[in-house]
């Protein structure tokens, strides 16, 4: 009797052990993620924000617009890739930082922003069976000068905003509607994050009053590039009506003292950017030759 040993089957054998080992394997690994962080002089809350996503985080990127203080030595101290950008539109800003990341998913944090524990442990659960949606929409919680508000010119508090993505499946806008702040626009599927981010801005009145003239000036350019002129009635009439959509509609007079103080500032901030755009029509019509001047869209009312 002849024993035959069919030598041929014993690739096949090894190769189904090799994928039956192999693809269990691969789909419990965590899916990465990347961190990024736009900072300018943002050493008060970094440290404490960057502890927080070191459990989640595997690149952490931070883009500085010319920081003076303590932000680029607390950025090396946990290891981040820090990246110096000049500062011109928020949304080009964020931009360049989702080029920066190298993982295809990618959260976007502020330096003032703070994670809680359920937010962390639920990115830790999506790392682990996977991220099923384009974009995710989190819970921000808004703080000024320390103090929890109802809202926060131009939004109410909480608020609810993508900042975690497919950096393939979206990309960034800015509007009329929001000229400084940018929009997350071409996702296809959207979920929540639990818990929920403490968003601590305008730590003192000297602090508002800078963002303030930073934010209304970036507002003003951004209506003269997308060739919009607002008349007169919109510097004289839009402030108002700001302010009463916001203390009056959305409830600012709930926060008290720092309600009414917070309501100056939305009256200032659309003064600014309306007055602020008309100056700088101005100035471009005076400096450019009448037969080589483009033609402005005047801002509806």
């Amino acid at each position: 009797m002849r024993i035959v040993v069919k030598t041929q089957s014993v690739p096949a054998i090894q190769l189904s052990f090799t994928t039956i080992i192999t693809q269990p394997v691969n789909s419990l690994l965590p899916k990465p993620l990347s961190v990024y962080v736009l900072t300018f002089n943002s050493e008060k809350y970094l440290d404490i924000l960057l502890s927080s996503i070191r459990s989640i985080a595997d690149e952490i990127v931070i883009v500085d617009s010319g920081s003076q203080d303590q932000t680029r030595s607390i950025a090396d101290r946990h290891g981040c890739h820090f990246v110096y950008r000049a500062l011109d539109t928020f949304r080009e800003q964020r931009e360049f930082a989702m080029r920066t990341c190298q993982h295809q998913m990618v959260l976007m944090l502020d330096s003032d922003e703070i994670p809680d524990a359920e937010f962390v442990q639920h990115i830790i659960e999506l790392k682990q069976t996977g991220f099923d949606c384009d974009a995710y929409q989190i819970k921000r919680n808004w703080f000024v000068m320390g103090q929890p508000v109802t809202c926060m010119y131009p939004v109410r508090s909480p608020d609810f905003t993508v900042r975690l993505v497919r950096q393939d499946r979206v990309t960034f806008i800015s509007n009329e509607c929001s000229l400084v702040h940018e929009k997350v626009i071409g996702y296809q599927t959207l979920g929540d994050i639990r818990g929920a981010v403490s968003h601590y801005t305008f730590e003192s009145r000297q602090e508002m009053t800078r963002k303030l003239h930073a934010y209304s000036a970036l507002a003003a350019r951004d209506l003269v590039e997308l060739g919009i002129r607002p008349g007169l009635v919109h510097v004289l009439f839009h402030p108002p009506i700001a302010w009463v959509k916001w203390y009056i509609v959305r409830g600012g007079w709930r926060d008290g003292r720092l309600g009414w103080t917070i309501g100056q500032y939305v009256w200032s901030s659309v003064f600014r950017k309306f007055s602020g755009a008309r100056k700088l029509h101005r100035i471009a019509q005076t400096n450019t030759p009448s037969a080589n001047r483009s033609p402005v869209a005047p801002l509806a009312p």
